[in-house]
């Protein structure tokens, strides 16, 4: 049987590293809208990202 809490705590570390990874990757992205903006029209503001 404690084979099944290696198995939980390897699988609760997996996903937290998986989390941690999408929000480190949504804090240096950029938002495809907001780039295509910034690429079309250099000297405009870029719109606004939604917020969540």
């Amino acid at each position: 049987m404690h084979w099944f809490y290696t198995v939980l705590l390897i699988a609760a570390s997996l996903g937290t590293v998986a989390f941690t990874g999408a929000l480190l990757r949504r804090l240096f992205t950029t938002a495809p809208d907001a780039a295509a903006a910034l690429a079309a029209h250099p000297t405009e503001d870029p719109p606004e990202e939604p917020s969540a």
